[in-house]
């Protein structure tokens, strides 16, 4: 079954539990509960940058930039984030942009157009 058509169901009452990562925005849109895993059932999910070493040697600031959101991105900021793109279809690129803003971080223009958002 497909993501979005997950919540429908369960939303509608069709199904009483779903699998769904912790920081999917609908979470707290469907005012769901997260179940703790308490027999470690599901592999720890932990989010890293991937980035390609072409690219670190090109810009090496980049290194130190990222470091700086280490730490910041809980499953409450990534789920209000997710939400904002996923479900408000606003432009990945403008909430990463005024995310960093509000961190304290600025955003580099020249580097912000070339970021490409994939997801699975």
């Amino acid at each position: 079954m497909h993501r979005g058509q997950m919540y429908k169901v369960l939303a509608q009452g069709e199904v009483d539990v779903i699998c769904a990562y912790s920081t999917d925005g609908r979470i707290p849109a469907y005012n769901l509960l997260v179940l703790k895993d308490d027999l470690r059932f599901f592999p720890p999910y932990q989010a890293a940058v991937v980035i390609r070493a072409e690219t670190l040697q090109r810009y090496p600031q980049l290194r130190e930039v990222l470091r700086q959101i280490e730490g910041r991105l809980d499953d409450a900021t990534m789920q209000r984030l997710n939400y904002a793109g996923d479900e408000q279809k606003r432009p990945y690129p403008e909430v990463a942009r005024e995310w960093l803003e509000q961190q304290g971080l600025q955003a580099n223009p020249s580097c912000a157009r070339r970021v490409r958002f994939r997801s699975e």
